[in-house]
């Protein structure tokens, strides 16, 4: 594989405006900007910057237009950012049991940070079920011993793949919202607050989506995930439907472009999602044929949020919901994880164009918008890499993107078996 240019290692960190300013010596930044919590965007900054009044005068230049657009939202013409009673950009308060699923194989002592991040919510009412995907090893109860909360499940699932684990969590889901992140990552405090918020729109919302933003930029392979475009997906609350749909808050709406409603990288990640608990169990939970852990190595997430298009329901992308992630920190495995959005995706389509012969032809009217998508270097997917961005990882997204719908039959098999072979335990109405 084509060696990466040298990267130096860059903090990730927080900067909020209506916060005082914490001069000291810093280290260059990657810089989530906020304003009362809502992001604004992402500022690189120098150590100078940051070690003068922690990036904060260069923030304000920075944003300066969304900075006294969302002053004049909360009634301040203008002036210093400060904190504010009610801020205009919040969503209506949402309420009742969320119950937060985390599936592991028991490998990265991280899950333990992952569970004590979703403990720590200002939201009250959560539970947080830990799904055991390799329970033989006996490994994911040894890591969460020191763990005394009674919120606190742990379910094995002995049925291989990410699919089928978050299929367990649902089952034993208390929850009238369930959310998702993954055991390498970390919730900021108000993450589950944000997302039930997202409910409070109206009924017709069925998911809500986050922010996912690196927790650390140390190696060269986790500055190209960046460049490859990370999980970023905006930060503008932002409403996706197939109608018009009108929430009451400020938002904008989703963009019905040429890949419209296939194009679901835009709609969100699986690391930082949450359904309505009786939608998704109605749409018949994760396909299981799709995902870590399956042949196709990802796209369950994807097909959920098309589902959600689909069905004719309302899915709102939260920005201010934000979780932090640890990208692979070497290339082999970033180009295998590269390999596995290419061949997800591809089969999460493969999928619906197999749904009947309307779907068929309106999957292949996009198919050619999609191939300039992939292909074109000049396309708003290729035009931000920089001229050192290896060959060889977007040939490998492009190798996966080929193998997906011929995984997809096989995995489809594969699931199937492993489902029989494992059966889905539905614990008793509780």
């Amino acid at each position: 594989m084509t060696q990466p240019a040298p990267h130096a290692p860059i903090d990730c960190a927080d900067l909020e405006l209506s916060a005082p300013p914490e001069p000291g010596p810093r280290a260059p930044g990657h810089l989530l900007v906020r304003l009362h919590g809502h992001p604004l965007g992402v500022l690189q900054v120098d150590a100078h910057a940051r070690a003068s009044d922690g990036g904060r005068s260069a923030a304000l230049e920075a944003f300066a237009g969304p900075v006294a657009e969302h002053l004049t939202a909360d009634g301040l013409v203008s002036g210093d950012p400060a904190p504010v009673p009610h801020c205009g950009w919040d969503a209506p308060e949402g309420s009742g049991l969320v119950t937060v699923v985390v599936c592991t194989l028991g490998e990265d002592p991280r899950l333990v940070r992952t569970v004590e991040s979703v403990l720590g919510q200002t939201y009250p009412e959560l539970e947080v079920v830990v799904v055991d995907n390799r329970p033989t090893t006996g490994r994911v109860p040894e890591l969460l011993d020191g763990i005394a909360d009674p919120r606190v499940r742990i379910v094995p699932e002995s049925a291989r793949g990410l699919s089928a684990a978050r299929n367990a969590g649902v089952a034993h889901a208390r929850g009238e919202l369930i959310a998702f992140t993954d055991d390498d990552a970390h919730a900021d405090p108000d993450w589950v607050r944000r997302l039930s918020a997202g409910f409070a729109c109206g009924d017709q919302v069925v998911a809500v989506t986050g922010l996912v933003v690196p927790d650390e930029l140390r190696t060269p392979a986790q500055h190209l995930f960046e460049e490859f475009g990370g999980f970023d997906k905006g930060f503008s609350r932002t409403v996706w439907s197939m109608r018009p749909a009108s929430l009451g808050v400020r938002a904008v709406t989703g963009s019905h472009g040429g890949l419209f409603p296939y194009s679901a990288g835009v709609y969100g990640s699986g690391n930082n999602m949450a359904f309505r608990a009786s939608w998704l169990r109605a749409s018949g939970l994760f396909d299981e044929a799709l995902g870590a852990g399956s042949l196709t190595k990802g796209g369950e997430d994807l097909d959920a949020f098309l589902a959600v298009m689909l069905d004719g329901k309302v899915l709102v992308y939260e920005p201010a919901a934000v979780v932090r992630h640890s990208a692979r920190e070497g290339m082999a495995e970033l180009a295998s994880q590269l390999y596995g959005y290419g061949s997800g995706n591809s089969a999460a389509m493969i999928k619906h164009a197999m749904a009947g012969p309307r779907r068929t032809l309106a999957v292949l009217a996009r198919v050619p918008t999609g191939l300039r998508r992939l292909l074109d270097p000049r396309s708003e997917k290729n035009s931000q890499r920089s001229a050192g961005y290896p060959p060889d990882l977007a040939r490998r997204e492009l190798r996966g993107f080929a193998a997906g719908p011929v995984l997809y039959l096989r995995s489809r098999r594969e699931a199937r078996r492993r489902r029989a072979a494992h059966p889905l335990a539905v614990p008793p109405a509780l």
